[in-house]
């Protein structure tokens, strides 16, 4: 982006305020929404950060239904391995056996926790890695997601060359 030297420090708060707009789910793909609509035609840097935010702001509810799926299943696992745990334990097998049997459902219960908890860290990280932008932005750099970043800078590049051969 060309303009770097002309932005001012309200171009890099407006930017910054996009991404830290994670903090508040929902509410702060609107507030990414609205700057974007706002600043668009105002400044091309602005507009691409807030791009950005609202791609990363939508990936969240991608992540929940992956998460949910991942929680109900733990929770199917467990009502399937604790009986079948029972059953073996019951079955008046080895005491080896008989030990693994009680083991394995009693590692089953806490399956849940565990998918919740390493969705907690996952979410920790998300939250993070979207402070961190707004920390790069607001210090005046041209701050770009990993895959996100790349990605819409060569799609509105190609729609910016497939508007000027029209």
């Amino acid at each position: 982006m060309s303009e770097t030297h002309s932005r001012s420090q309200d171009d890099y708060i407006m930017a910054a305020l996009t991404h830290l707009a994670v903090i508040l789910p929902l509410w702060g793909l609107v507030a990414a929404i609205v700057i974007w609509a706002t600043q668009k035609d105002k400044s091309r840097f602005i507009a691409f950060q807030a791009l950005q935010s609202m791609i990363y702001q939508v990936l969240p509810i991608f992540g929940f239904v992956a998460f949910f799926f991942c929680y109900t299943c733990s929770f199917a696992g467990t009502f399937l391995i604790i009986p079948v745990g029972a059953l073996m334990a019951e079955g008046g097998g080895e005491g080896a056996e008989t030990a693994l049997a009680v083991l394995v459902s009693m590692l089953s219960m806490g399956l849940p926790f565990a998918v919740f908890g390493v969705a907690a860290l996952i979410w920790l990280g998300y939250i993070v890695y979207a402070v961190y932008a707004a920390i790069r932005v607001f210090q005046r750099h041209d701050f770009r997601y990993a895959v996100i970043g790349a990605w819409l800078e060569r799609y509105l590049n190609r729609a910016e060359t497939a508007g000027d051969s029209l």
